[in-house]
This record gives C-alpha cells, sequence and structure tokens, in this order.
C-alpha cells in the first residue's frame, strides 16, 4: 500500500511539474493591440480570422519571427469580428489572412497574404 502512495505521488508531481514547465514554455501571445503601429518602429500586423486553419499556422510562424526579430519590430493581430480588428482591415482594405507590414511612420509598405513562413517575415522586414 505504501508503495502505490508513493508512485501515486510521484506520477502527481510529475504532472504538476510538466504543466509548469509548459506554460513556461509557451510563447507569448501576439498584442492584439494596433497602437503600436507608426511608433517609430516596422510593425506586422495580421488580420486574423480564428475560423481558417491557416490562422492558426500564420500565427505560429509569427511568433517565430518575433523571436528572431526581438524588439526590433512590433507584431499585432487584427481579429476579425473584433472592433479594432474590422477598423484596420476596412481601412486597409484587407480581408484574412493578409499580413500587412508597416514602416515606423505607420504607413502601409507591402501586404501578402498567408502562409509566410518566418524567415520570410523576418527578410521582409529586413528589407524596410
Amino acid at each position: 500500500m505504501m508503495i502505490l502512495k508513493n508512485k501515486l505521488l510521484w506520477v502527481i508531481l510529475s504532472i504538476i511539474t510538466l504543466v509548469i514547465l509548459f506554460y513556461f514554455f509557451l510563447p507569448k501571445p501576439i498584442d492584439m493591440s494596433l497602437e503600436k503601429i507608426g511608433n517609430g518602429q516596422n510593425a506586422v500586423v495580421f488580420v486574423y480570422d480564428p475560423g481558417l486553419g491557416v490562422s492558426i499556422e500564420q500565427a505560429s510562424e509569427m511568433n517565430k519571427a518575433r523571436k528572431i526579430i526581438g524588439k526590433q519590430a512590433s507584431f499585432s493581430i487584427a481579429k476579425i469580428g473584433s472592433p479594432e480588428g474590422d477598423s484596420i482591415a476596412r481601412r486597409y482594405q484587407a480581408q484574412p489572412p493578409t499580413i500587412l507590414f508597416f514602416n515606423g511612420e505607420g504607413e502601409l509598405i507591402d501586404r501578402q497574404l498567408a502562409l509566410l513562413s518566418a524567415a520570410e517575415i523576418v527578410k521582409r522586414l529586413s528589407n524596410n
């Protein structure tokens, strides 16, 4: 009986440890605030529709690009169905899954349909 209790304790502790590790290694969510456009650094805005499978893949690629670029550019999501997301989609005539690239002054300099790899996003940001 004592062995069974020890095994159960180890299993519970292992699960708790895995959950904690999983939490700390999850990527930071991409900002949904669009206030960073025109703040002096390049910005990437993904017009996101959670109903599209490619949106999930593109968000993952944006997280990878953000890790590579660091704070040299800001990354945001404009979620369709939210007031901010719908507003930017109308303003720039962008349908999901479109990626909008802005310069530091907030001018739209490029747009691409998803799916762009992290390397391609980094390349486009480096060219501007």
